[in-house]
């Protein structure tokens, strides 16, 4: 018995004396990317003489892969120093990623090394800081590609545009070295205006081609809208006499979408004449009227914006139309058409018929007398056209017949009294009139003639005023591009007024006296009327405190005005500050509105009413000096316009305007 546990005792000390001691002289890194290769020093120590197979294993998530092994032999007290060598492909390591450790096994001794990741990850990093481009535009791309590992990445980079749910057709494949990469690309000229993703993948690949590390990265720019041509749509290009013409401008941009914005159109006769000049929103339809008797011709319309021009033409229509009146035996026909009226007239008297071939020119009248045997009869009149005319007429004569009126010798002769009398009226007017002339002195008769030799520019024929410094809208003008302050008036009842004889006029006239003494020049545009101050014209760049006087100064007289009248003016006043390209010639301004000058003016004058506002742009020049308080209507912002920040100034402004208004008063009595 003694015999057997000396034997085990004797053996279990022989097992500890060949045990030999495994250290790792360097531990791995922390972080490894897919590819990467390196060598885990180690040192073998035994105290007695051993044999036997050393092997590395790699352990990741709870799989243990083999990546070394070789034989070992040591004498007692030798060591040996080992450099096994670990490659991080797939084809070697499969997938194995994620937090590992490196097991080194040495007969029944083994050791483990610190955990380390192994990744297959690049981190991009694009440099580019502009992100709004045009269409058709070159870009290049560029950034770094650096892996995980801290080591740059040599390989290759992916890009793709993507627009919404679609991919535009711009795909482009290019290297990196060193860690950086730039692609170079050309945006298609009928890329969509908007947000567009561009879409970033590197890679590296393997001996074996295989993907090892990827990463990608997202780059997101904007497309500018581009306009590219103007279109003229017509609600129908044939238009009947004494009706509107209706059409609309549309601007496209470089994939035909619309493009929300300003155009200026000419209307145009066929000699090339311009009916009617004005700013219109695009998409919106415009309507001109035609006159009943216009001859049947071919005009156009211009249309200008964004510096695109286009013309179309309508055609007015023929049209043969006759007005027929009956008053008592009396026929009268009057053409109404634009043409010359041939067409033959049936005319039925009781169960008898009549024609009247007929020969008038546009807008003639030419009367016919009805006769038949004495009696009441039923009188029917028929065209060409459909039209009936049904009455009742007391006739006279012989036979039924129609003939022309013609004016006889003998009712001059039987009236030669009344032409007398009214002669003789008439010459004693006259005599009364020459003789209160001639008595006139020779200086006030001088004066009188010169006055009447200044002459105003009225701006239409139903205009209400005349001025001296008159703006007009031009379609295409080569000047000077300068920032303008814009006072905007719209008269809201513009229709109801222009109709009747009350003193508006006389109103308006005020206001366009006091803006001609800040040197402003008026652009009138149906019920608005536009006042701009340029440097051109008053010779200065800061011209928004003279927009602020005149919009103050209108109010206050079309306030004075509203007190005194019957008839009220509903007014809005707006302030805007802008570019536009600005030429003198004469007395008349040229200008040409650049953006949306003249819009933004026009759209805050028709908001509130008896308050001025101001645009975001004129703010930004006057909230230093003036108070004022931000509204918003939708999506538009403005400022309703207060008080001098320098009371003294304000307070000395309405003293002098008003005192102002008591003088006008007192030298017209």
């Amino acid at each position: 018995m003694r015999t057997i546990i000396f034997s085990l005792l004797l053996g279990i000390l022989l097992i500890n004396l060949v045990s030999a001691d495994i250290i790792i002289d360097k531990q791995p890194n922390q972080i490894y990317n897919l590819g990467d290769s390196f060598l885990i020093p180690i040192t073998i120590k035994s105290v007695t003489e051993v044999t036997g197979i050393f092997q590395m294993n790699l352990i990741c998530g709870g799989q243990e892969i083999n990546f070394y092994k070789n034989g070992v032999s040591l004498l007692s007290g030798e060591e040996r120093k080992m450099e096994p060598f670990i490659i991080l492909t797939k084809n070697l390591i499969g997938e194995s990623k994620g937090i590992c450790k490196i097991k080194g096994i040495f007969l029944e001794e083994y050791t483990l090394t610190n955990e380390f990741e192994i990744v297959n990850l690049i981190d991009l990093k694009i440099k580019n800081e502009k992100i709004v481009f045009n269409p058709g535009e070159n870009i290049i791309i560029e950034g770094d590609a650096i892996k995980l590992n801290g080591k740059s990445a040599e390989g290759f980079i992916e890009l793709n545009i993507v627009s919404d749910n679609s991919t535009e057709n711009i795909n482009q494949l290019s290297t990196i070295k060193n860690g950086y990469f730039a692609i170079n690309i050309t945006l298609s000229k009928n890329i969509r205006a908007g947000s567009h993703l561009i879409k970033l993948n590197a890679y590296e690949k393997d001996y074996l081609e295989e993907i090892t590390n990827t990463g990608t990265a997202e780059y997101e720019i904007l497309i500018n809208q581009i306009p590219t041509n103007i279109e003229i749509l017509f609600e129908n290009n044939k238009v009947e006499p004494g009706t509107n013409v209706k059409f609309k401008t549309i601007l496209h941009d470089q994939t035909g979408e619309n493009i929300n914005s300003i155009a200026i159109i000419t209307v145009k006769d066929e000699n090339n004449k311009i009916l009617e000049q004005t700013d219109i929103q695009t998409d919106e339809f415009f309507e001109f009227p035609i006159s009943y008797n216009e001859p049947p011709l071919e005009w156009s319309v211009v249309a200008v914006s964004n510096k695109l021009t286009s013309e179309a033409k309508f055609k007015i229509n023929e049209k043969q139309d006759v007005k027929i009146e009956l008053i008592n035996k009396t026929i009268i026909l009057t053409n109404i058409g634009n043409v010359p009226y041939n067409k033959i007239v049936l005319i039925k008297v009781g169960n008898d018929s009549l024609n009247i071939n007929t020969s008038l020119k546009v807008d003639e009248t030419q009367k016919y007398l009805l006769t038949a045997p004495d009696g009441e009869y039923k009188v029917e009149i028929f065209t060409e056209e459909g039209s009936i005319i049904t009455g009742m007429a007391t006739l006279t004569g012989k036979t039924i017949e129609v003939r022309e009126n013609s004016v006889k010798v003998f009712s001059i002769v039987k009236y030669s009294v009344v032409w007398m009398f009214m002669i003789f009226i008439l010459g004693f007017v006259v005599f009364i009139v020459f003789k209160k002339g001639y008595k006139r002195s020779f200086f006030g008769y001088i004066h009188s003639k010169k006055k009447e030799n200044v002459k105003h520019t009225p701006f239409n024929k139903t205009s209400l005023i005349d001025v001296k410094n008159k703006a007009e809208l031009s379609l295409s003008l080569k000047g000077h591009k300068q920032n303008v302050s814009v006072v905007c008036l719209k008269i809201k009842n513009f229709d109801e007024i222009k109709s009747k004889k009350t003193n508006v006029g006389d109103t308006l006239q005020k206001i366009i006296n006091l803006t001609e003494k800040e040197k402003a020049a008026t652009y009138e545009s149906g019920e608005t009327l536009f006042f701009i101050l340029s440097p051109t014209k008053t010779k200065t760049f800061k011209n928004e405190k003279a927009a602020i006087n005149i919009a103050h100064q209108a109010r206050i007289i079309l306030n004075h005005h509203n007190k005194l009248f019957k008839q009220k003016l509903e007014f809005g006043i707006s302030i805007n500050n802008g570019y536009a390209v600005i030429k003198q010639e004469g007395n008349t301004l040229q200008f040409m509105s650049l953006g949306t000058l003249a819009l933004t003016a026009k759209k805050l004058a028709s908001f509130y009413e008896n308050e001025i506002l101001i645009s975001e742009e004129a703010n930004e020049k006057i909230k230093s000096n003036f108070k004022t308080e931000k509204k918003q209507d939708k999506n538009t912002i403005m400022y309703v316009l207060g008080e001098s920040k320098n009371k003294d100034e304000h307070k000395k402004f309405l003293t002098n305007f008003l005192s102002s208004i008591e003088k006008e008063k007192d030298n017209k009595k």
